[in-house]
């Protein structure tokens, strides 16, 4: 297992952060209702485990895979992440 850079989403302001948190549900995963946290996804067996921190303020979204299968790639995950992230209105910092 290992873990990837931290990646800086911008534009997460509260209806954004909620939108997160609506996908999550619908896939299967549960964002926490703090402005940082962890939280698991499993997608085909495979665990792949994020810590979180979300400024309010400055409306900025830091994201960290910190457990993931060695096989997995961090180039994977963050395009995964950043779908659902630019899907529910944020941006790619």
């Amino acid at each position: 297992m290992a873990a990837c850079s931290t990646w800086t989403y911008k534009g997460i302001s509260s209806s954004v952060f909620k939108g997160l948190q609506s996908v999550g549900r619908k896939q299967g995963f549960s964002i926490p209702n703090a402005p940082s946290g962890k939280f698991n996804i499993s997608v085909a067996g495979l665990n792949v485990g994020f810590q979180y921190a979300w400024d309010m303020n400055s409306q900025t979204l830091l994201l960290q895979c910190v457990n993931k299968p060695m096989l997995l790639g961090c180039g994977t995950i963050k395009s995964f992440a950043d779908k659902i992230v630019t899907e529910s209105g944020g941006k790619i910092a």
